[in-house]
Formats: C-alpha cells, sequence, structure tokens
C-alpha cells in the first residue's frame, strides 16, 4: 500500500486524509478539475482500498466542500448530557454532604430523570454509596477526647519500654447498646411481586412490627491479657431480673446496683485474669459511675483506676 493511502481503513474525519488533502493542494496549486486530479492520483499513487470511480467522487465531494474539516452529521445535537449539564450534574452530587437527590437535579436542569442517571453512571462513574451510623461528635466533644488522650498518655506511658508505661494493666469496659430481638422491616427491600396491588392478599402486604420491641443489653472488657468475662458477656437483664420490680417498673441501673454488679459480676470475673491484682479499672463516664459511693466502693476494692476527670464525656472518634 502506497504512502498517500495508508489512512483509508481510518473511520470518520480523518479517512482518506492524506488523499483529500492532495486533491485540494492540486486543485489549489494547479487549478485542475477534479478528473484531471483523480488521473494524476491513479496514476502516479495507484492507492489501494479505493476504486476509481471512488476517488473520482472523493475528489469531486472534496473539492466541492473546499475543506478537510468533517461534515456536519444529520440529527439532533445533544440536548441533555451536554458539557455543561454534566458538570453542574457532578457539582451537585460528587462528595456532596447532602445530596439533592436525582430528580431535584433533573427538575432544575430541565432535563429527564433518564438523563441524569446516565450522565452519572456513563459519563461521571459515580453510583451512591449508603452512609453508616457514628456517635455524632461536636467540636467540644472533639476538644475533650484529645485533652483526654494527652492526659491519659501522659499518666500512662507513651512508649511500652518505658518504666511509666502501664497500659498492659488497663482494663476497659463498656455497655453494649439495646440489642433487639425484632428484625426491623426494611420497606425498601420488603417487597411483594402482583400484577396489581389489589390482586395482593392482605397478609402479604402487611409487615407487623411491635412499637416497644423487646432487647437486652450486655457488659463486658477488654484487656491486655484478654476478654472479661473470659467466656461469656453479662447480660444486665438477666442480673436486674434479680431484684423485685413493681408491676409496670421500668428496670433501671443505679449507683446501687452498678456496686451489686461490681460486687457479684464484674470484679470475680476480672480477678480471673488478674489474680495478682494489679490492674487499672475502667469505665464510662456514666453518672452512676462517678457517684460517691460508687467511687469510695472501686477505691477501697480494687488497686486503681481512670478517674472521670481524666475522660472524655464521649468516648469516640472523628475521621
Amino acid at each position: 500500500m502506497s504512502s498517500i493511502s495508508q489512512n483509508i481503513d481510518v473511520k470518520g474525519k480523518k479517512k482518506h486524509l492524506a488523499l483529500r488533502s492532495l486533491i485540494l493542494i492540486w486543485h489549489e496549486k494547479k487549478c485542475w478539475g477534479y478528473r484531471k486530479i483523480t488521473k494524476k492520483i491513479w496514476q502516479d499513487y495507484q492507492p489501494d482500498g479505493i476504486s476509481y470511480n471512488g476517488l473520482l467522487s472523493l475528489s469531486k465531494r472534496t473539492i466541492k466542500r473546499g475543506t478537510l474539516e468533517d461534515k456536519v452529521r444529520p440529527g439532533r445535537p445533544k440536548a441533555a448530557r451536554t458539557v455543561t449539564n454534566i458538570e453542574q450534574i457532578k457539582q451537585r452530587h460528587l462528595h456532596q454532604k447532602h445530596n439533592p437527590g436525582q430528580r431535584s437535579t433533573a427538575v432544575n436542569l430541565g432535563i429527564s430523570l433518564a438523563s441524569v442517571h446516565r450522565a452519572m453512571k456513563k459519563d461521571l462513574h459515580i453510583k451512591p454509596f449508603h452512609k453508616f451510623k457514628t456517635s455524632k461528635m461536636t467540636n467540644d466533644h472533639v476538644k475533650s477526647r484529645v485533652k483526654s488522650a494527652k492526659t491519659l498518655l501522659n499518666k500512662y506511658g507513651r512508649k511500652e519500654d518505658t518504666k511509666k508505661f502501664s497500659w498492659h494493666l488497663v482494663i476497659n469496659s463498656d455497655y453494649s447498646a439495646k440489642i433487639g430481638l425484632q428484625v426491623p422491616n426494611n420497606t425498601k427491600n420488603n417487597v411483594v411481586y402482583g400484577e396489581t396491588r389489589e390482586s395482593i392478599p392482605r397478609e402479604l402486604l402487611e409487615a407487623p412490627t411491635a412499637n416497644f420491641f423487646k432487647g437486652f443489653m450486655m457488659w463486658s472488657a477488654i484487656s491486655w491479657r484478654g476478654l472479661i468475662p473470659k467466656n461469656d458477656p453479662i447480660f444486665i437483664d438477666e442480673f436486674l431480673d434479680e431484684y423485685e420490680w413493681r408491676h409496670g417498673e421500668k428496670k433501671t441501673m443505679t449507683a446501687q446496683r452498678y456496686i451489686d454488679l461490681l460486687k457479684q459480676n464484674i470484679i470475680p470475673s476480672i480477678e480471673e485474669r488478674y489474680m495478682d491484682y494489679d490492674y487499672i479499672y475502667q469505665d464510662d463516664y456514666d453518672s452512676i459511675h462517678r457517684g460517691k459511693i460508687t467511687l469510695d466502693f472501686i477505691e477501697e476494692n480494687m488497686p486503681s483506676r481512670i478517674m472521670p476527670e481524666d475522660q472524655a464525656s464521649k468516648l469516640a472518634y472523628k475521621t
């Protein structure tokens, strides 16, 4: 194949680019017509991949158009997924804290919801991700948390090979959140298929839920030597069931009941791990843990503890 027709297989505006360029040059410089130009090219270059009649047609069309620019194609131009609209969709949705929703974007830009969806999927290559729950942190919580961390690091050491280091003695305890016994209804995924809503039996459409769901709480701790208790957590509901309660009375933990929990369950479980009676107990910032009778009991019955004033009121982290 001669160099004049090396791009014959190329489609679009680059197809026959060398031939079209030569045709325009000879037409402008030598004032030749399309027939003479076709004959000259055919004799001198013998281009492959195009017939003589095809070359004749190409010469005539190229001279008539007078440019190498691609011909404007027929059809409706893009009205929805334009560069401007795609950029606005990106600004409204990509990494935004408050997502306006695709329907709102479609109304705002005056285009269809399907166009917004296609622009996000095919042009921007972005997709939605569900947010997950975290503990709400204010700036005051963050400052308190940082202050607490610095205090505890100064008191119990930063590096393991230092004399002050005593984190291997710390027992970090906490209650679990209430764990429900009933699976919550997922309105998004819990569906029933049918031709019409009326054709589906009512019992299939109903999703009975209790206004007050049953659940339970647990207590447990982690330490350098392992979990405390060793095998199972302490079930708070079972512990509270040992008390006498009036009918309808809410079962709650008080400072005195927390002391009973320490006596009967927590301290014996700790001593299974720390038989040498050398540990530092930590519980959260709850008011029942900061009461005078609680602090006095812990001081008399435990070797050491992390004091409430050294802890942040919200033991969570912020990224």
